[in-house]
């Protein structure tokens, strides 16, 4: 892989996927278990008032009560997300520096002083979605790498390397 530079800002649309992910992440099977409850007491309620059968209460408060769960965690989410944008550390719009090489990433925020280097073997983990790279370098400190600041070929380039280094810490739905 020939060495990658780059110089991006991240916006908030950038910085609210990167938190819903990390919220799925945390939560995913009790959310996966609300999807389901959700799901079924739709179905439920729907065939109670075709008059398929009759309507139990404890299936819509259950339904209910998963609903209520769900967005007070996404309001939640929301709240982190405004507390962070008036905060005096937040890195939106930030100028970033990036050199990715096959053995080693090298991120700086100049405006904020902060100069991160280490080996690609070394990241926690890497996730790719369709306009974006998490870059893990612990269970919780992560950079954003949008992909609009690639080329179709540095982000085949870089898939493969982070693919080849990091294995099944490696996280994308594209080959």
């Amino acid at each position: 892989m020939e060495k990658i530079c780059v110089e991006y800002q991240i916006t908030v649309s950038d910085f609210r996927q990167a938190t819903y992910y990390g919220l799925f992440l945390r939560h995913r099977t009790a959310l996966r278990i609300m999807f389901v409850v959700l799901a079924v007491a739709v179905i439920y309620v729907i065939a109670g008032s075709l008059g398929l059968g009759t309507i139990n209460p404890l299936v819509l408060f259950l339904g209910l009560a998963y609903l209520i769960w769900g967005l007070f965690l996404f309001a939640g989410a929301e709240k982190g997300i405004r507390a962070y944008l008036r905060s005096e550390g937040s890195m939106i719009g930030c100028t970033y520096r990036a050199e990715l090489e096959a053995h080693r990433i090298r991120l700086e925020v100049p405006e904020r002083d902060i100069h991160f280097t280490t080996p690609v073997h070394k990241l926690t983990c890497v996730f790719e979605f369709s306009n974006l790279f998490l870059l893990y370098t612990s269970l919780q400190d992560v950079y954003l790498l949008p992909a609009r600041c690639l080329t179709q070929a540095q982000r085949a380039a870089l898939r493969a390397n982070f693919r080849n280094r990091l294995g099944e810490n490696f996280g994308s739905r594209f080959r």
